[in-house]
């Protein structure tokens, strides 16, 4: 049996970045979080305190579980210290290939040479991030949902990613109780995930051309498939920055106009209504309106 990597960094200590280095900590592995801003790597360490309280006060994580996570994790601002040890590196910056090619670069360098190397990216391959790294056959991409809740993660493979590789992604994902879904080779945006792009897509269209409010939206969707959020309520845990960076990134590779994101999903972003991450986005933070009693069968008095 493969044995799984113990010692994560996570690169990036955004929303995902943090959802992921609380995951692999809870599961017992030794996390390191990176993160050039020392003020985004507070925040990552305050979310995670959050959690580990939270869990631990809805009685679904033990004391000396969390007390455990809370000691293996630690928050580094210089990228060396980040990595000294890793046996799995996992990029979360903006989805801008540039970056994320300039960010594998200086990881490649300082990672030790048997190190894993992956992006949570739901857009862009490995690679083409890892076009200019040496450790190719190490590379490969894995898309996590909502960490902190979600054990569904996808996996996709690249042409040189070895076998020994696949089996230390798998057992590592295995370890922190993921479910993957594997693609066996590189498609943009994996397969479940190009699924929900192209839902995502029709829904900002309905909504972007004056057919439907997000909250009926939701709602249809949610009483239809028995799911406790719909894809607007989805978009705004994901980011709208990171929803409309997706879409450039596939409307840069087709150049078709429609796969461009609508003109009133750029004024949210420009507003800085980006959802969950700044108190509004498509629903109003901390208490969405899709989770009031009552809301989703309109028996709340309140409309959409």
């Amino acid at each position: 049996m493969t044995d799984a990597p113990t010692h994560v960094t996570i690169v990036g200590a955004g929303v995902q970045g943090s959802m992921l280095a609380y995951r692999c900590a809870v599961n017992g592995k030794r996390v390191a979080v990176f993160d050039l801003d020392r003020a985004a790597l507070d925040r990552a360490h305050e979310k995670i305190d959050r959690w580990l309280a939270e869990f631990l006060a809805a009685g679904r994580l033990s004391e000396v579980r969390a007390q455990q996570a809370a000691a293996g994790l630690t928050y580094c601002d210089d990228l060396a210290d980040a990595l000294a040890g890793a046996e799995l590196v996992i990029e979360n910056v903006p989805e801008r290939i540039e970056l994320k090619q300039a960010v594998w670069e200086g990881i490649d360098a300082l990672a030790p040479p048997g190190a894993l190397l992956t992006t949570n990216s739901s857009s862009l391959r490995a690679s083409e991030i890892g076009e200019r790294v040496a450790r190719k056959q190490l590379t490969f991409n894995v898309n996590f949902m909502t960490p902190t809740e979600d054990d569904l993660v996808e996996v996709m493979w690249n042409a040189q990613t070895s076998e020994a590789a696949k089996a230390a992604a798998l057992a590592f994902l295995e370890s922190i109780g993921c479910i993957p879904t594997v693609t066996h080779r590189e498609i943009k945006g994996f397969s479940l995930n190009r699924v929900w792009r192209a839902m995502k897509k029709e829904c900002l269209k309905l909504w972007a051309e004056g057919y439907i409010e997000p909250g009926d939206l939701d709602r249809a969707f949610m009483l239809e498939w028995g799911t406790g959020i719909g894809p607007f309520g989805l978009m705004d845990k994901v980011g709208l920055d990171v929803v409309r960076d997706i879409e450039l990134s596939y409307y840069r590779e087709s150049g078709d106009a429609t796969d461009l994101p609508p003109q009133a999903l750029e004024d949210k972003v420009a507003a800085g209504e980006l959802g969950e991450k700044t108190g509004r986005g498509f629903y109003a933070y901390p208490h969405p309106a899709y989770e009031r009693p009552g809301w989703l069968r309109r028996e709340d008095g309140e409309g959409a």
